[in-house]
């Protein structure tokens, strides 16, 4: 465990006395409940790579996890995942800890309650981010890449520290609070989104990071609408092989959700933006640049039948708000950075199949204009990639 890390330390500390005292009891262990899931894909484009050599169709799409949960006595609930996940160059499959938490109730009635979270806990960013890995609660075989970056997955994913929420239920509407303080994880896949490439240093947090949802929905689930943040700041310490000097990454991400349900039909729209400012980093075009990342997303998705869904979205997404065509960073770079780089415009049509309550298939064709979703640790080369190009997936899923 890294000396970085105190608040790992601590958190350790904290949760393994509550498992060790209350878990060796055969009488909790009958409330110990286990689940798992598993999904295969394959992904076929007509340029670029996506999820492995996907222009000769790739398999390198695989995610298994087993989840736990139990509740040692009233009030306290323990829980927690391992995962394995799989997607091209971007990550190896390599199991991890994706969420492993204490939750303390410390009110619950018929109209509110509040509890507490320590652990490493999933961040409730956006409508989709806590179960993001479960592909039964995804609106397709990828989240909308403009919002939730896979390229970017695990620095978004979860946080180690303490949470609070809060929930209020009303006759007309019922209305979630999420406060937490952590720090965030971290791998290569940073490096390759905020520096270009990767290097033999790396990035790690600096302090904690701040996540916050205000959650309000009707009773009946119908109507959704939410606004999260998070706000990281992040450490990059060179080697003496880089090329690049020390430096600092702040980033504030938030998303504004919008959801409408009725019998058949499922309308879902959310709104991205993401400052960011580069610090340091001598000897890189990064040195003192700022930026505003933003993506959106319009989706449709309609139950055709009990067993049969459709859906239908469209999204952008762009590197810098300011620079949507990408051409200032083009022309400012000699074409080093491409325009069609700097973002995205994606159509995407999908079919969902459930064969059982278990078992799962999809298959969606995507049409692509612009690079901005692709992870440049699988596109090392940005004029190499192709600014139009296609997708085509199927996956397979099942869970217990």
């Amino acid at each position: 465990m890294s000396s970085r890390n105190p608040i790992r330390r601590l958190l350790f500390s904290l949760i393994v006395p509550v498992v060790s005292a209350q878990s060796l009891c055969a009488d909790v262990l009958d409330d110990l409940e286990v689940h798992g899931f598993a999904t295969q894909g394959f992904v076929k484009t007509s340029a670029n790579s996506f999820f492995g050599d996907s222009e000769n169709g790739s398999f390198e799409f695989t995610e298994l996890g087993v989840n736990a949960t139990l509740e040692p006595s009233a009030g306290v609930r323990l829980s927690g995942q391992l995962l394995s996940r799989r997607a091209g160059e971007m990550y190896s499959g390599s199991p991890s800890v994706d969420f492993a938490l204490a939750d303390f109730s410390i009110r619950n009635t018929q109209t509110d309650s509040l509890s507490v979270l320590i652990g490493r806990i999933k961040n409730p960013l956006g409508l989709f981010n806590e179960t993001r890995d479960v592909a039964f609660t995804r609106p397709g075989i990828f989240l909308p890449q403009v919002v939730y970056f896979d390229k970017l997955r695990n620095v978004i994913l979860s946080s180690d520290g303490v949470g609070v929420r809060m929930e209020h239920f009303g006759d007309r509407a019922n209305v979630n609070l999420y406060l937490a303080a952590g720090q965030p994880q971290t791998d290569e896949n940073i490096e390759y989104v905020y520096l270009g490439r990767g290097y033999s240093g790396g990035f790690e947090p600096t302090g904690l990071s701040y996540i916050g949802r205000l959650l309000v929905e009707t009773p009946d689930n119908r109507l959704r609408a939410s606004l999260s943040v998070a706000s990281t700041s992040l450490d990059f310490d060179r080697k003496p092989t880089d090329s690049i000097g020390n430096g600092d990454v702040d980033v504030v991400y938030w998303i504004a959700s919008l959801q409408y349900a009725t019998e058949n039909w499922t309308f879902t729209s959310e709104y991205m933006r993401e400052p960011i400012e580069w610090r340091g980093f001598a000897g890189s075009m990064f040195d003192g640049m700022s930026a505003k990342a933003e993506g959106y997303y319009l989706q449709a998705a309609w139950r055709a039948r009990e067993d049969i869904e459709l859906m239908f979205r469209y999204e952008e997404g762009f590197a810098d708000r300011a620079d949507r065509s990408g051409r200032q960073m083009q022309r400012a770079t000699g074409g080093l950075v491409p325009a069609h780089s700097r973002y995205s415009k994606i159509f995407t049509v999908g079919a969902r199949w459930d064969l059982s309550s278990n078992f799962m298939l999809r298959a969606e064709y995507q049409r692509h204009n612009g690079t901005f979703v692709l992870s440049s640790r699988e596109n090392p080369i940005p004029s190499d990639m192709d600014p139009d190009w296609d997708m085509f997936s199927i996956s397979a899923s099942y869970r217990f």
